[in-house]
């Protein structure tokens, strides 16, 4: 037993000494950023096991500067907390940041890395992507996503407008968004108590609220293979579920697609992949099989579900507290539309409405920290060495806080996105970035942008929203983990403004 207690002391000890000489022998080859003193191996744990680390890693940045280097577990990351070192990466600098770091819940959830969110940059990479974007361009083409939208709204609304006693809104847009993106990526129009639809909204939710702040096998891998958290299995339960549910509707799509017909998301994959098989490129297609197109299947749907409903969750409770801007996008909307839909050719002349959208997503916080990146070779960032391999995070909510592009950061104010006429600004503030930037910016954004603000308009085209009798407004909101927050639960009530 003594011996035993030695030989353990001694592994220890050799451990220490080793990591100690490899921390010296890379702060003398690098000038690396600084970050607060932790313990070796264990890392800044109070800081990687809180639920507001965007938070906390914004506060240390008065003493260390907007580039950050935080440890979790033996593993340091690097935090970039300002507009300046943000564009240096992600745009002047975009091909060396715009690599992935392998995750095991990452690797897990994308099948070691096959969709475009998670995976790394590389040729097969930036093919895949082409092949998606062409999707959303033969997708957006004509009024599909248009129809399917207000479709959907009216649904949803006409089953809100029954309710006469105050209601949790955000049991409507969980369901009303789901159901939207099960339309567009699957081409079904589901009843709205669907089980099967209720079933996959309820596998989102389990995810999001036992993983948020993220699994411990990320920070110490080798634990999944040695002694799985029960966080772990329930991941890999709740993944297998999900990506079979998937692969099932791809499938019953292969089999019934027809070139000459676009249902839905699904079939623009499709036909976007039979067109690059025209053109020849058959080296790529190798490379990317039906796995490829499942997980970017995955990537719109789940990605587009969680950030428009949180998305929609914020918009109503800021047009509840700030009635005064809710009466001012419903004049605009009044006004724009007239008795008719919303449609997309008003969205160039909803500037308010959109304005109110755009502060939605900065104050709002859905994606604080946002998917990380990677370096892809020795780097430099706000005058440090970024080595490569290094994981970088970029902090959303920092940018989205920052004073000296948005005055009293906390205020809700659309006026920041338009000019003295009302009309939107050319360009948004620069440090507006709910989005991202660079070779790594949202596949989504083309599709997200548009179906939110017609969403939004439709409701308030239909609806005077507002709190209970004697509810105060207040802006109160809880964590979910890794930047992402959601207004505290709250009831509304409804009244139709032009009755049917």
């Amino acid at each position: 037993m003594v011996s035993l207690s030695l030989n353990l002391q001694t592994v220890l000890a050799g451990l220490s000494i080793g990591l100690f000489v490899y921390y010296v022998i890379k702060r003398m080859r690098y000038r690396l950023p600084p970050g607060p003193w932790c313990i070796p191996l264990v890392g800044h744990y109070k800081i990687y096991s809180s639920l507001e680390i965007h938070k906390k890693v914004a506060e240390l940045t008065k003493e260390y500067g907007p580039v950050l280097s935080i440890s979790f577990g033996p593993q340091s990351w690097i935090f970039l907390n300002n507009n300046d070192v943000v564009i240096e990466a992600l745009v002047k600098r975009k091909a060396d940041f715009a690599g992935r770091p392998k995750f095991p819940s990452g690797d897990a959830f994308t099948e070691g890395g096959k969709d475009i969110a998670f995976s790394t940059y590389s040729p097969t990479w930036k093919f895949h992507r082409k092949i998606a974007g062409k999707a959303l361009r033969h997708y957006l083409q004509g009024d599909l996503l248009e129809n399917m939208i207000q479709d959907n709204m009216e649904k949803f609304l006409s089953k809100m407008a029954q309710e006469k006693e105050p209601f949790i809104f955000k049991d409507y847009v969980d369901l009303m968004v789901f159901h939207q993106l099960y339309t567009i990526c699957f081409g079904e129009k589901r009843p709205i108590d669907d089980p099967e639809v209720k079933a996959l909204l309820k596998l989102d939710e389990d995810l999001i609220k036992e993983l948020g702040s993220g699994v411990l096998e990320d920070v110490f891998p080798y634990l999944k293979d040695i002694y799985p958290t029960a966080k772990w299995q329930k991941l890999i339960e709740g993944t297998d579920q999900l990506l079979g549910i998937l692969r099932a509707k791809f499938k019953q799509h292969v089999d019934t697609f027809e070139p000459g017909v676009n249902r839905d998301f699904i079939d623009s994959m499709l036909l976007a992949r039979q067109e690059a098989e025209n053109e020849g490129d058959e080296a790529s297609l190798e490379k990317l099989d039906d796995t490829h197109l499942v997980q970017t299947i995955s990537d719109i749907f789940f990605a587009g579900v969680d950030t428009t409903r949180f998305t929609m969750d914020w918009f109503v409770y800021f047009m509840t507290r700030f009635p005064e801007i809710q009466i001012k996008c419903q004049e605009e909307i009044d006004r724009v539309v007239g008795s008719g839909h919303p449609s997309m050719k008003d969205r160039n002349n909803l500037d308010y409405t959109e304005a109110c959208l755009f502060e939605t997503m900065r104050l709002g916080s859905v994606a604080g920290l946002g998917v990380p990146h990677m370096t892809m070779c020795d780097s430099q960032v706000g005058g440090y060495d970024i080595p490569k391999g290094t994981t970088v995070f970029i902090n959303h909510w920092a940018l989205h806080h920052d004073p000296k592009f948005f005055k009293e950061p906390e205020k809700f104010d659309p006026y920041r996105y338009l000019d003295e006429n009302g009309k939107k600004k050319p360009a948004r503030p620069d440090s507006w970035l709910p989005f991202s930037a660079g070779n790594r910016v949202c596949l989504g954004e083309t599709v997200a942008k548009p179906e939110i603000l017609l969403m939004c308009a439709n409701l308030l085209q239909r609806f005077k929203i507002s709190l209970p009798d004697g509810v105060q407004a207040n802006l109160e909101y809880k964590q979910l983990g890794f930047g992402t927050e959601l207004p505290s639960e709250y009831k509304i009530i409804v009244k139709e403004r032009i009755e049917n």
